[in-house]
Formats: C-alpha cells, structure tokens, sequence
C-alpha cells in the first residue's frame, strides 16, 4: 500500500472550523510582502494558535497531545540528549516507559527523528503533539536549569551579599536568579515582604501564594535597587509607588510591573511577571465546555448590544475577551479597543491604550470610535458611571459593545449596572449577555489518584451517588503540592425576551435567576461540580474559591 498523503495544515485548520477562505486570502495578501509561510501570518495575525496547530497535526497523525508546561523530564533522561539537538530537531524527552521512550515534538513527519532518536537512545520513541513555542522554551529551559540549580545560585549570593558588610557587591546577580526562580516556578507575583527579623519572599503561583524562602535584614538594600531598576523614586519611602521594567530570561522577553506600599517593618514590593510575548489561548483551553464554546460564539456574534466578563481581578476575564474576540470573523469586521494597558496584540484589531493626562480615558474613546465605522467595541473595563453610560449608548446605536465588570456573579451585573445610574429600561434593551468566571488550580495529571469521596463532601457536591473522586498526591512536577495550572469555573448568562421584560421591571434577582435555568442556565456551582466528576479538579479547591 502507498503512504497517505498528508492534507495541508490550511486545508485540515479550515475542516475543523478554526479559519475561513477569508482568513487564507488575508495571509495570501500579507505573503505578496513579507514572504512569509502562510501558517506564520495566520498566527501572526491571531487567527490561530501554536495550540491550534499542534492538536490539529494531532487528530491526522493519530497522536496525542501534550502540554509541555505540564511534564518535568528526568534529569537522566535529558543528559541522553543535548539542547542543540532537541532545539534542532524541535523535540523533548518527557519520560521513559519501559524499552519506550515519550517524546513531544511539534513536527508532523517524524521518519528522520526516529531514527536519531532510537540511535541516541537505545528506546524506541511515542511521539506526542505539543506546541513549538511551548518545547523551545522548555528545552532552553530544562537544560539551563540542568546546569545551573537556580536555588543553590541564590543560596550562595545570599551568602556573599550576607558578608559584604561594606554594601559594595551589586545585586544584579541576585535578581537575576530571583527572576529566574519565579520563572522556574511559573509564579505570576514576586511578594518581597519584610518582617521584623527577616525578609520574606514568596511567589503567587496559580493563584496561590506560598513563602519560597526568608533572606537576611542585610539585604534591606534589595528593596531599593528594585525601586532604581523600576525608575522609581528611592528617596520617598512614605508612599505607595508604582513603575515598571523590563528584561528578558531565558531568550524571553518579560515586562515586570512593580508596586510599593509602606508597612510598620519596612517597604513591601510586589513584582507582576507578564511574558511580553505570550501565545492567543483559545475557549477550549481556557476550560469552556464544549456546547458552551458554541453559545460563547452565539453572544460574541450578536450585531449590537453588550456582553459583559465579570469576576475578581486576576480572574483571566481579559484572556477569555480575547479568545471570544478571536473567534470573530475579523476579516470583515472593524474591532477597536481601548485598554488599560495592552495586554495582547493582535494586528488585525486596532487597539488603543488610556491616557488620563491626556484626557484619554475609557468614556472619551468609545465616543471617538463612533466616528471609525466600528462594528465591535471592546472596552477594557467599567469602572465609573460615565464609562457605563458611554458604552450603552455605544450598544443602542448598532454596535457590539464588550467590557468587564467587577462582580461575583452574572447576575451581580445587574445591581452593579443600576448603581452606575443605569436605568432598568436600557439595560433590558441593550443587555446580550454576562460571563461570570473564576480560575481554579487544576489536578496534577502527573500524580492525579482516585479515592472514595467521604459524606460531607458527597453533601456538599450534592449529588450522593459519586463513588468516587480525584486528588493530586504531590510529585516533583506539582512540586508537591498535587495541582498544576488551571482552569475556569463559569456561568454563561444569555438574555431573551423574558428576561429582558424581568430586567426591565427591576425583579427580583432570585425569581430572574430562575426564569434563567427554565432556559438552560447552569450557575457556576454546578460547572464546578462537572468538573470535579470530570476529574479535572478537587473539591478542596472548588471550596478554596467558592466557599461552603
């Protein structure tokens, strides 16, 4: 029998639904100048994502899929291999199964790293999808750490920063490892915290915060270059400053947002860690289900009103704007933003950023956008009652308006709109929908465990007839603490005719909320409960971030 012949990656990404003949010509245009292949402006551009790519070259080879960010190979496994050569041949060793070896790589034809492989190795390779962003940085990744243990490094500054009692060592090399550290443990927050007899550092690492480690008063000094290193003023040690600086770690660029506030020990700082270039994420990874996905896509494309993403800060509202904003047809149609700052560029999309010196705020933009023949508005956030007026008035006069909103749940948007001197009346008229959401750590696949669920948890998931659940035991990839990333916990609530006569008479919440579930309105209680069945993750955690 011959070989099959492999579709091409246009053609299998257009099968599946992820891209348009519209999407294809764009690049095709794009391509006359830049010369580009036409799969890197199609991901340049935000159409698609390496994810997008690796879990489609997935489906036609038959393979699974991994998430590098996901495994830790073994120390042994690595030094079979060098970085030039898993950064040449785009592949990573995960881990060893007997005379098998695990393998992600994000190439489609394999024939040629088999063999390679198989003679570096003695084992036979599985291959599994992942993306190629995701494996170069994580060989850069493992075989720097390999060869440089960055928590000995900041050990062994310590020490030396501990003897220099004349203050002349630079804590450059320090930071540096410190940076590093936080990478290393994909932490988002750097807290440095001092205390009466120490200093404390800890890192919020999916949404938790945990303490790394304690340095000597020595090292007070720390605080202040920082501060320098931000641009902000060391003199003023009153009050809270804000500034920012930026660097790059491991052949990664990163903007560091730094915040000081004045505490009885001392300055406390905290680090905000953004990746300057970060990959599009879509619905399906964020964690929406999949019939969820499709209503998502139904409210994203309505042709005026608005749509509201609501939740705590640090909820990822602004990722799950952009990954609905992505599923638009933006080819045909005109989508400015105003932001606060930029979080994620997207050439096709005109974004803008507020300038409040300048008068440029989130009210004054929606009102220039209306002389820019727009079709969607995306506003980064309602905050005050003008920027509330500003973008219902923009959702009246035929344009999708979608913005955020600080409150606990969907229908919490709805008191919060009134206190804002929304009337009743044009909330009903202009209201698509509301996305309430929060981030929950997720189990750690690598050393996930079934267990027999006990009678108050059986009580409080409300369903006796689970026999059993999951929970993460602790391993070295979790570094022991039995979770790794995280997913979303939703309710999707999509206005209709009754609710909007509800939303016009001001009833109540309660009798709203039900007239909701007769159409299919699931609170975020119950997608945490899916979830926990699922085996994604624990009822420790759904507790954690919803309460009892």
């Amino acid at each position: 029998m011959g070989e099959v012949k492999r579709k091409p990656l246009g053609m299998l990404l257009q099968d599946k639904g992820l891209i348009t003949e519209g999407h294809i010509q764009l690049a095709l245009q794009d391509q006359k100048v830049t010369r580009e292949m036409v799969g890197e402006i199609l991901e340049r551009l935000g159409f698609i994502s390496q994810y997008d790519i690796a879990t489609t070259i997935a489906d036609q080879e038959h393979r699974d899929y991994v998430d590098v960010d996901q495994v830790v190979p073994e120390d042994e496994l690595l030094r079979l291999f060098n970085m030039n050569m898993c950064l040449n041949n785009h592949f990573l060793p995960i881990r060893v199964q007997g005379d098998l070896l695990q393998v992600a790589t994000a190439t489609d034809d394999v024939e040629g790293l088999e063999k390679l492989i198989s003679r570096t190795s003695g084992r036979k390779p599985i291959f599994m999808q992942g993306e190629n962003g995701k494996i170069q940085n994580a060989i850069q990744y493992y075989y720097y750490f390999l060869e440089n243990p960055v928590e000995k490094l900041i050990e062994r500054e310590t020490q030396l920063l501990q003897a220099d009692v004349d203050g002349v060592r630079s804590l450059d090399t320090f930071i540096s490892h410190l940076l590093q550290l936080a990478v290393k443990n994909r932490a988002s927050d750097i807290h440095i915290r001092p205390m009466d007899r120490t200093i404390s550092v800890a890192f919020r690492i999916d949404g938790v915060l945990r303490a790394m480690f304690a340095l000597p008063p020595e090292m007070k000094r720390l605080i202040s270059t920082i501060k320098m290193r931000a641009d902000m003023d060391i003199a003023e040690q009153r009050l809270p400053q804000d500034g920012s600086f930026t660097d790059t770690i491991l052949n990664n660029p990163y903007d560091f947002r730094v915040s000081s506030t004045v505490c009885p020990f001392g300055e406390n700082l905290v680090i905000r860690l953004l990746p300057a270039k970060g990959d599009f994420m879509s619905m399906r990874q964020l964690g929406f289900f999949d019939e969820d996905i499709a209503l998502m896509t139904r409210i994203f494309n309505e042709p005026f009103g608005i749509v509201l993403l609501t939740g705590p800060t640090g909820s990822g509202k602004t990722t799950t704007l952009y990954a609905a904003v992505r599923a638009l047809n933006l080819t045909e149609k005109n989508v400015l933003t105003v932001e606060n700052p930029i979080e994620y560029r997207i050439p096709l999309i005109r974004q803008t950023q507020i300038n409040a010196k300048a008068g440029y705020t989130f009210a004054s933009a929606i009102r220039f956008f209306l002389r820019h023949d727009p079709d969607v508005i995306l506003v980064g956030e309602i905050r005050d009652g003008e920027t509330a007026e500003t973008a219902i008035s923009a959702s009246e006069t035929g344009h999708l308006v979608l913005s955020t909103l600080h409150t606990n749940t969907a229908f919490g948007a709805l008191p919060r709109l009134r206190s804002l001197n929304i009337p009743s009346f044009m909330l009903a008229d202009s209201l698509v929908g509301v996305v309430s959401q929060r981030l929950v750590r997720r189990i750690c696949p690598n050393c996930k465990e079934p267990y027999a669920p006990g009678e108050e948890e059986l009580r409080y998931l409300g369903d006796p007839t689970i026999t059993e659940l999951f929970r993460g035991k602790g391993c070295e990839s979790c570094r022991d603490t039995g979770y790794s990333g995280r997913t979303l916990i939703y309710e999707i609530m999509r206005s209709n005719k009754e609710l909007s006569i509800q939303i016009g008479r001001d009833e109540p919440l309660d009798t709203m909320v039900e007239t909701a579930k007769r159409s299919g309105f699931r609170d975020i209680f119950d997608c945490a409960v899916r979830k926990v069945k699922d085996g994604q993750i624990s009822v420790e955690e759904v507790v954690r971030v919803l309460g009892h």
